[in-house]
């Protein structure tokens, strides 16, 4: 009897399975977004390759009316959601720290996020989850620009050496040891409406993964330091070359922060999601970045 592995668009992977387990998982809906299969657990395809994986798929999911009805009354929370504060929005309290409410966004926002619906979602339902998923990041920026606002001006800087800064002429990371300039180490390319962003990742600037309080390798992202940051929600074919060990992860991804503001208290630039990484690229990162980690250069004191 034929053995499958199916893998999901945030990367999780479930196998061995038969044809029996599956359609006994689909039914019950306990599996959605899936987007590849393998017969070996090494070689994968996309669903569609795989006919008898995806008639099943088709033929069990749910139908059009489900997602119609799910639409409606998603349009309809939405509505509700128009005349709310990010902090009604997210359930925190007008004085919750400005961390905890990008917290709460990202748990937020990852339900509607573009990379985790399934390639046959309904446009109806696809719309108004990116409908939501703007409101979101609006809100978001806006109790951002609130505080910033609220905050008193900064006192002068002193005379003397400044510290490196990338393009966004901000430091790449505030009170890091690592520094990175995103000119020197990112590529970005825009052709037939897709967006792709190439990093070269070495012992400098394996900073994008770790350094950023909120945007990192433990949320599942990594941060770009830009002047002209891309805008939330962009959908971005990721591509990362590592030089030691000679290594290219290719990813969809898409921009799951945006901060646009010059205020000096964190750098401009955008973070980029990896929830597509499966377990055995996981793995590589975490080498990566335990075995260089030591080699990062120190900025002066």
């Amino acid at each position: 009897m034929s053995n499958y592995w199916i893998g999901d668009s945030v990367g999780r992977v479930l196998g061995p399975l038969t044809l029996q387990s599956l359609r006994e998982l689909v039914s019950s809906g306990r599996l959605k977004a899936v987007t590849r299969a393998s017969r070996d657990g090494e070689a994968w395809e996309p669903i569609a390759q795989f006919n008898e994986v995806k008639d099943l798929f088709n033929t069990l999911r749910p139908g059009s009316a489900d997602e119609s009805g799910q639409a409606a009354r998603l349009r309809t929370q939405l509505g509700q959601m128009q005349s709310m504060s990010a902090w009604q929005l997210f359930g925190l309290k007008p004085e919750a720290p400005l961390e905890e409410v990008r917290s709460a966004f990202f748990r937020m926002a990852r339900r509607f996020a573009p990379e985790n619906m399934a390639p046959d979602t309904s446009p109806e339902l696809r719309k108004v989850h990116a409908d939501i998923f703007e409101l979101l990041a609006r809100r978001m920026r806006e109790a951002e620009a609130q505080r910033a606002t609220a905050t008193a001006p900064a006192a002068p800087v002193p005379a003397g050496p400044r510290p490196v800064t990338p393009a966004g002429g901000r430091p790449a990371v505030q009170g890091s040891a690592y520094t990175y300039s995103a000119e020197e180490f990112v590529g970005l390319r825009t052709q037939n409406d897709r967006t792709q962003v190439e990093v070269q990742v070495n012992a400098r600037n394996m900073g994008i993964f770790t350094d950023h309080r909120i945007i990192n390798l433990q949320s599942g992202a990594l941060f770009i330091p830009a002047s002209n940051p891309l805008r939330l929600g962009t959908r971005v074919e990721l591509v990362l070359n590592f030089e030691q060990p000679p290594r290219q992860l290719k990813l969809r991804s898409s921009v799951i922060w945006e901060y646009t503001l010059d205020d000096g208290k964190q750098p401009r630039g955008y973070g980029l999601g990896l929830a597509d990484l499966r377990p055995e690229e996981r793995t590589f990162l975490d080498d990566f970045l335990r075995t260089h980690r030591i080699q990062a250069p120190t900025t002066a004191g």
